[in-house]
Formats: structure tokens, C-alpha cells, sequence
């Protein structure tokens, strides 16, 4: 009976080991630049934002796919006194040509904003769109054209580095 058992704990352990080593974990630091708030007709220029994400992926040939979330930190506009930061969730796909990839993200996003708007600006759908280079099979360096759409439409470039644990 003790063997049983222990067969099957060693089975369990590994059926739940293969798929998580399958898994690969991505942590992106990046920056926003060229940023826009668009209020409804009056167009804002945003200071340059920082943020911080962790997505879980796994590969298929020539294609990487996967779920992520992102924290975009205070950030500022020009002329008036606004700061918003953001949180998305997100589904990601990268399209590999050899260590150059294409990458699509669409999600769901929720921005904060204090001072002109008083609150929340409510939450919308996101997207993003680019490309990138993978070095080494574990550092990645992305460019993307990202789009928030919420009572605040943002829209930026970013710039990330990811490391994949």
C-alpha cells in the first residue's frame, strides 16, 4: 500500500512538474514616451511613465503565447496638473523570424487619475502592437505602440526589457 502511494505521489508530482517547467516567466520593466490623453477634443502631451509587468508564456513553434499583467506608475501631463497611472491584463502573442519577433497584446485596462479628473476614469479595453529582439533565449527588448481606452483614451510608445525566468 506504502508503494502505491508513493507511486502515485511521484506521478502526481511529476504530471504538475512537466507542464510548469513549459512555463516561462517574464518580468518587463519599461518606459512610456511620446504619450497622449486624449480628454474628448483637447489632446494632452504625457510626461514620460514608467511601468512594471510579469506575463507566464508558453511556446509553440515559432510562436509564444501567454498572459500578462502590467502596472503603468504616475505620470504627468503638460500644461495642467494630472497624474494617472494604469493596470492592464492582457493575452500576448510573439511571432518569431528567428530571434526577431512581431507582438500583438489585447486586454483590459483601469486608469487612475488624480487632480483634474478627481478619481477613476473608468476601465476599457487596451491593445498594443510591435516588435522586438530575443538575446540569449532569456532577455528580450520590445518597442510597442500601446492604446488605452478608457474615459481617458492614453495612447504611448513603449520600450521594455523582459528577462525570462
Amino acid at each position: 500500500m506504502i508503494r502505491r502511494t508513493a507511486l502515485l505521489v511521484t506521478c502526481v508530482v511529476l504530471v504538475a512538474a512537466v507542464p510548469a517547467s513549459a512555463l516561462d516567466l517574464n518580468l518587463a520593466v519599461g518606459a512610456d514616451f511620446g504619450g497622449d490623453f486624449d480628454l474628448g477634443g483637447v489632446s494632452l502631451s504625457s510626461d514620460t511613465g514608467y511601468n512594471l509587468g510579469l506575463e507566464i508564456a508558453f511556446e509553440v513553434p515559432f510562436i509564444e503565447l501567454g498572459v500578462g499583467l502590467e502596472y503603468g506608475f504616475s505620470r504627468g501631463a503638460s500644461i495642467v496638473d494630472l497624474d494617472a497611472s494604469y493596470y492592464q491584463i492582457y493575452g500576448i502573442g510573439r511571432f518569431f523570424f528567428g530571434p526577431i519577433y512581431i507582438a500583438g497584446r489585447f486586454g483590459y485596462a483601469n486608469m487612475s487619475v488624480s487632480t483634474i479628473l478627481d478619481g477613476d476614469s473608468g476601465a476599457g479595453g487596451s491593445w498594443g502592437l510591435g516588435g522586438g529582439v530575443e538575446f540569449f533565449g532569456k532577455l528580450k527588448t520590445e518597442l510597442l505602440f500601446n492604446n488605452i481606452n478608457t474615459d481617458l483614451n492614453y495612447t504611448s510608445w513603449t520600450i521594455r526589457l523582459l528577462y525570462t525566468f
